[in-house]
C-alpha cells in the first residue's frame, strides 16, 4: 500500500476519479494498462467502474464480514479478493455432558435440560453435538467442520458429511460440506468418539462458487464416561421411593409363613432395585440363585424354583415383577420385564442357578426403579424347618 498526497485529476479510458489527500491507495494492473496512485476513501462498499476496455472493481476500506481479525478481535480487508470469501462462522455450542443447561439452540425441547436429558447421566460418552453460528452467510452456504485431540497440533481430521463420524484428511472432500439446517437436524452430529476425550472442533464455510472461508476459533469439550448406578431396597409395596441399606433379608414369616399343602404366599417385602445407566444400547438385569430354590440344610430338601402358575403345581418359588417407572423421552431407553416374570396372581419366573434376565433397557435408562414380589408354595412332601432360604444375586450389564 502507498500513501497518496496528491491533488490532481487523472483520466483514463473515458473514467474520472478524483484522487483525495490523506488515505491509501494501491496500484492496479492488467496486461492493458496500470492505474497508478489510485486511492479509495473511507466510507465502504464496493466501487465497479465498467467501460469498453476493462472492468475495476476495488474495496472502498470496509471491514471483513469476519467478526474477528489478526489480533484478537478485527482485521481488515487486504485486497479485492477479501470480498469474496465466506463469513467467517462461529460455534454456537459444543457439547457432551452438560447438565441442567445448554448453549445450543436449535436442538429438541429435551435438550433445555442438558446433554444428559439425551444421553442419560454421566452425560454422552461417544457423542455430541455443535451448531453453528453463520453471522451474515446467507441460509445456503456450506458448512465444513474439523476437529482433533490436540487442539489441531498434530491430530487434523475431519466429519463427515453422511455418517457423522471422524474421518482422515485424505477422505475429506466436498460431500462433507453441508448447510448449517442439515448439521444440525441431526441431534448427534458427532459420532464416533472415544470416551473421557477433550475434542477441539473449528467451522469454516463455502459459499457458492467463491472462496473458502478462514476456519473458526476452536471450541472444545470433553466426553463423559460409561455410568452405571444399581442399589437394592428391601421395602413394602408402598415403598416405592424408599431407600434401605444392607442386610437385604426378606422372610416368609409371621402371618406369611409357608405351611406344607397351603396355597402360595406373597413376601410381605419386596426386592427393589434403581437403576441408571448412559449405555445408549441399554441394559439387562439378570438374576441367579445359589441353590435354584428355597433350599433347607436341615432337612436337605428343596422348594425348587421354575416358571410357571404356583397354583397349578404343587410346590416352587419365584420372582414376579410388581413395579417399573423409568424418566422417558424420545432419547432415553424404557424397562421392561421378561415375559416369565411380568406374570400375575401367583404366576412366577425361575431363580436358578444359571443366569436368567428379569428386565430389559432400550436405551439409556435415567430413574429407573423397578419393585419385585417373591412368591413360594410348600407341598406336604417338605419337611417343615425354619431354615428354607436362597441367596439371590442380580448384575446389571450395560450395552455399549
Amino acid at each position: 500500500m502507498k500513501a497518496a498526497n496528491i491533488f490532481k485529476l487523472v483520466r483514463i479510458a473515458g473514467i474520472s476519479i478524483t484522487l483525495v489527500q490523506g488515505v491509501l491507495a494501491t496500484d492496479l494492473d492488467s496486461t492493458n494498462y496500470t492505474i497508478v496512485g489510485a486511492t479509495t476513501s473511507t466510507g465502504g462498499g464496493l466501487l465497479d467502474s465498467v467501460s469498453g476496455n476493462y472492468s475495476m472493481m476495488n474495496s472502498l476500506g470496509n471491514i471483513s464480514a469476519d467478526p474477528r481479525n489478526y489480533s484478537s478481535n478485527y482485521r481488515l480487508q487486504q485486497d479485492p479478493s477479501s470480498n469474496f470469501l465466506a463469513a467467517q462462522p462461529g460455534v454456537q455450542c459444543f457439547e457432551t455432558t452438560t447438565s441442567g443447561s445448554t448453549n445450543c439452540l436449535t436442538g429438541p425441547t429435551e435438550l433445555s435440560g442438558g446433554m444428559v436429558a439425551l444421553c442419560g447421566v454421566g452425560g454422552c460418552y461417544d457423542k455430541a453435538r455443535f451448531e453453528i453460528i453463520e453471522y451474515s452467510n446467507p441460509s445456503d452456504t456450506l458448512y465444513t467442520i474439523a476437529i482433533s485431540t490436540d487442539n489441531f497440533v498434530n491430530d487434523v481430521q475431519y466429519i463427515d458429511g453422511s455418517t457423522f463420524r471422524p474421518e482422515a484428511v485424505a477422505n475429506h472432500d466436498i460431500n462433507d460440506f453441508r448447510s448449517k439446517t442439515d448439521w444440525e437436524t441431526e441431534v448427534f452430529n458427532i459420532q464416533g468418539l472415544i470416551a473421557n476425550t477433550t475434542y477441539y472442533i473449528r467451522i469454516s464455510a463455502l459459499q457458492g462458487d467463491f472462496t473458502q472461508s478462514d476456519y473458526s476459533l476452536a471450541s472444545s469439550t470433553t466426553t463423559g464416561v460409561g455410568s452405571i448406578s444399581f442399589d437394592i431396597d428391601i421395602a413394602p409395596s408402598s415403598g416405592i421411593t424408599t431407600e434401605t441399606g444392607a442386610p437385604y433379608t426378606i422372610a416368609f414369616s409371621g402371618a406369611d409363613d409357608l405351611m406344607a399343602g397351603a396355597a402360595a404366599t406373597t413376601a410381605p417385602n419386596l426386592i427393589w432395585l434403581d437403576i441408571n445407566s448412559n449405555s445408549s444400547g441399554g441394559v439387562a438385569i439378570v438374576q441367579f440363585g445359589k441353590n435354584g430354590g428355597l433350599y433347607s440344610s436341615t432337612t436337605t430338601q428343596t422348594i425348587a424354583s421354575g416358571n410357571g402358575d404356583l397354583d397349578a403345581t404343587t410346590e416352587g418359588f419365584g420372582l414376579q415383577s410388581y413395579y417399573i417407572d423409568n424418566d422417558t423421552s424420545a432419547y432415553l431407553g424404557n424397562l421392561t420385564a421378561m415375559t416369565n416374570y411380568s406374570g400375575s396372581l401367583n404366576t412366577v419366573g425361575a431363580v436358578s442357578t444359571t443366569a436368567n434376565k428379569i428386565y430389559d433397557g432400550d436405551g439409556p435408562i435415567q430413574n429407573g426403579r423397578v419393585g419385585m414380589n417373591l412368591i413360594a408354595k410348600a407341598s406336604t412332601s417338605n419337611t417343615p424347618a425354619t431354615d428354607y432360604s436362597e441367596e439371590i444375586y442380580f448384575v446389571i450389564v450395560p450395552r455399549y
